[in-house]
């Protein structure tokens, strides 16, 4: 071989070198790994349902709290859950919790779906979903006045009449909760049905009026709370409470006798004194040759008087708006004076001299 050829090849080696390394700076390295989505949330609660806001908490993952990253949240009403981050509406996200706004606030007693990703280097994490229905909205209006049954040939009994409107949507019941104490513990419970819009009270306890013992009608307050349910959103957020006074009306007067009870009777035909003292109320103690209040539900009302633990033939002393005091046979039936006393607008009536 000529010293000319191996030249040559030297020369072809070196440039085939130079070549490569150059082709090397040239063209870039393949990356040993291609950039992936951040993990999903995980855990999914409900912090907080109500007829008009919903809020959901979350756990995170690292990627969470990288440069740019956080969460994105997209609510939807029903239970499609939005197909893309930026798809649907926004809901705020502070730190893992995201909260809906109250303008606008949500309707009562329908689904909303939450669509949750996480964001990090410009990535989104795989979608994370859960429904909440929100709660029934309270009811409005409600409403509680006492009284008493019309005059008949049936005892008479202070009742509580309550009325209202319910929320919008199906209701499955509408719950009720009455109480003598400002609490719902301890109190009577009674369920009605999801298009009850009012509700006669004819049950009061002893202490409120009525009892047979003479102790006349409480001017406290009896306490009513009344809650819908929903067929789809379980009860609303809060009961909505009304009070009344069943014992808001006043008969006053003066008795001339001692050692009387007296008595103011809503009905006529009264079987017995022993009954009358459920139809009424009663001053307590006996008044012996003076003044007397009675406490007494809105109504129409007979004021008599009788002697403690009256025989059955008894007679009565009643008096009538339409004149004087006159005598009468409690016992016997149709014999009762009609009732004159009107106290149902009337808030007292003191004119009553027996």
């Amino acid at each position: 071989m000529t010293t000319t050829g191996t030249t040559i090849r030297r020369r072809l080696v070196v440039a085939l070198t130079a070549f490569v390394g150059l082709a090397a700076l040239l063209v870039p390295a393949t990356p040993s790994s291609a950039a992936t989505p951040p993990p999903p949330v995980s855990g999914i609660t409900v912090t907080e349902r109500t007829a008009h806001r919903i809020t959901i908490s979350y756990t995170v993952p690292a990627a969470y709290y990288s440069p740019g990253g956080g969460g994105v949240v997209r609510l939807t009403r029903g239970y499609t859950p939005a197909a893309s981050p930026t798809a649907g509406y926004a809901v705020p996200v502070t730190g893992r919790t995201a909260r809906t706004t109250l303008t606008p606030a949500l309707t009562p007693n329908v689904a909303y779906t939450f669509a949750v990703w996480v964001r990090a280097n410009g990535l989104y994490s795989a979608r994370r979903t859960v429904t909440v229905v929100t709660r029934p909205d309270v009811v409005a209006d409600l409403r509680a006045v006492a009284s008493v049954t019309p005059p008949s040939y049936d005892l008479g009994a202070a009742q509580v009449r309550l009325s209202w409107r319910n929320p919008t949507g199906p209701l499955k019941a509408v719950r009720l909760i009455r109480n003598v104490a400002p609490t719902t513990t301890g109190g009577t419970v009674v369920t009605l049905s999801g298009s009850a819009t009012s509700f006669v009270d004819t049950a009061l306890p002893a202490q409120v009026c009525g009892s047979r013992g003479g102790t006349g009608c409480s001017t406290e307050a009896v306490h009513y709370w009344v809650i819908p349910e929903s067929t789809v959103g379980g009860f609303a957020d809060r009961y909505v409470r009304a009070d009344v006074v069943v014992g808001s009306r006043t008969i006053t007067g003066t008795v001339s006798g001692g050692n009387a009870t007296v008595v103011a009777l809503c009905c006529q035909n009264l079987f017995d004194a022993e009954d009358a003292l459920i139809a009424g109320a009663a001053a307590d103690p006996a008044v012996d040759g003076g003044a007397f209040t009675i406490h007494v539900p809105p109504g129409v009302y007979t004021v008599c008087t009788f002697a403690a633990n009256p025989p059955r033939n008894q007679v009565g002393t009643c008096w009538s708006t339409a004149g004087g005091g006159t005598t009468d046979t409690w016992w016997e039936v149709g014999g009762d004076p009609a009732p004159t006393i009107d106290v149902r607008t009337a808030t007292s009536y003191s004119g009553v001299r027996l």
